[in-house]
């Protein structure tokens, strides 16, 4: 996996109806003082727009759009700093713009400058506000702010609205309906003496089997190895809290790193028959001169002095392996390269509006990813002789396999979801991440999908 340190969101084209992500900005017009709202709506970063409108007009009807694109560069006051700056495609809408001290690139969360003309620093206002907007926080009266009620948009928007409201009462109910049947009688007790004690018998949860690989001690990608593991355990223990299945995790990481633990770790797996396996590599990756196999080598190297060629293992060998093990559903991905061992690397700066919580999920759809569906899945970041490209925020691969995964199971959105759908789509965000940037050769995934609907 090659390390990008671009920043670049490349925001354009029309936003889909599903966004994952919303933001709300608030701000005095750098102009006439007057106070506005935006409403930013995120799905991926290709697709990002905001609706505007002054606090005066809110409940008027009267708003405007713009689609919004990233571009970073050298701060001129300051050669520790850069500017990311936001620019939309109408010049009546507002430049947003963020500061960032030194070489990370943390999230944006502080709320940007606001400027209508970049090169007039004097007139930049800092936002009043910047917050991330669950779909609980936008109710019909909020919505109408920037929605006229016959627009698609919005009773999409307000149909999600609803149905994220009826999960929240529904898991309320679901609590209570367990604790009552905790509370049982004590032997002999007198009445209104209850005791709390476990159940007995309670079925067996299916089991969803964890296994995450990621190259954190290396150099140069280690630290887009660790976001990428602290993503994918934090993503896959609240899909397995939401749909009822019991979470066993296993970490090949830090200074565990290597391929006997790899090797370990996949054989002592022993699955049931409705249980569910993923499967998550996130390192170097490489290929041998006369490889056949168009799937990565992982290289498994615990340290910079130990021979790739010697510590590797087949990411399809890995394939191979857990999906001849019966389990209902295993899914194997990872995100590396595949191209000759020993490549140059280049470094590049990358960031997104990605957010790190989910709550605008429909548990339906994902309960039919992981519950009502069975089979086998490899997916992997790039073809043969191409790098697979990631940076502060991730790998390219991995960060687009959950964004498709939130937008797959997203209330706002009115396809049934199906794997092969996600993958694909995740296949597709990554090229266009990589081809949007000019430091970077497009990747192009490939993958094996071979699901089928249950139950």
């Amino acid at each position: 996996m090659k390390r990008l340190f671009t920043f670049g969101l490349m925001l354009i084209g029309v936003v889909t109806a599903y966004a994952q992500t919303f933001y709300e900005v608030s701000y005095n017009h750098p102009g006439n003082k007057e106070l506005y709202m935006g409403l930013l709506t995120y799905t991926d970063d290709a697709h990002c727009k905001m609706r505007l409108t002054s606090y005066k007009d809110r409940n008027k009807n009267k708003f405007k759009e713009a689609n919004y694109e990233c571009t970073v560069k050298k701060d001129e006051l300051n050669d520790s700093a850069k500017l990311v700056i936001y620019t939309p495609d109408d010049k009546k809408m507002p430049i947003l713009v963020w500061v960032i001290e030194g070489n990370e690139m943390p999230e944006l969360i502080e709320p940007p400058y606001v400027t209508f003309n970049l090169k007039k620093r004097n007139k930049w206002l800092k936002a009043i506000s910047f917050r991330e907007m669950d779909m609980l926080d936008m109710n019909e009266a909020y919505l109408q702010s920037f929605y006229i009620g016959n627009e698609p948009e919005y009773k999409n928007l307000v149909n999600g609205f609803n149905r994220v409201m009826s999960q929240k009462i529904m898991a309320e109910e679901e609590a209570k309906l367990a604790l009552r049947e905790r509370i049982v009688q004590r032997p002999g007790a007198g009445v209104g003496e209850p005791e709390l004690r476990p159940v007995i018998d309670v079925p067996q949860k299916p089991i969803l089997h964890l296994i995450v690989t990621a190259n954190t001690n290396v150099s140069d990608i280690g630290m887009a190895c660790m976001v990428d593991l602290n993503r994918v355990r934090s993503e896959f223990a609240g899909i397995a809290k939401v749909v009822g299945l019991q979470l066993d995790e296993t970490i090949v990481a830090n200074n565990d790193y290597s391929k006997e633990a790899l090797v370990e770790a996949v054989n002592n797996l022993s699955p049931s028959v409705s249980d569910v396996v993923v499967f998550v590599y996130s390192g170097h990756g490489f290929r041998f001169q006369d490889q056949k196999d168009f799937y990565p080598n992982m290289d498994l190297s615990p340290t910079a002095y130990d021979d790739a060629a010697e510590n590797y293992l087949p990411l399809s060998a890995v394939y191979d392996s857990i999906s001849a093990k019966g389990a209902r559903l295993n899914i194997v991905l990872s995100d590396c390269c595949n191209s000759e061992i020993d490549l140059d690397m280049p470094i590049i700066d990358t960031n997104s509006l990605f957010s790190r919580s989910n709550k605008n999920f429909d548990r339906d759809k994902m309960r039919l990813l992981f519950l009502q569906s069975a089979g086998n899945i490899i997916a992997t970041a790039a073809s043969p002789g191409e790098v697979s490209w990631c940076g502060s925020n991730g790998g390219f691969f991995l960060l687009s396999v959950i964004e498709s995964l939130r937008n797959q199971v997203s209330v706002l959105n009115e396809q049934t979801p199906t794997w092969e759908m996600l993958i694909q789509n995740a296949i597709n965000a990554a090229a266009q991440k990589s081809e949007s940037n000019h430091n970077c050769k497009k990747q192009n995934g490939l993958k094996f999908v071979k699901v089928k609907k249950i139950g």
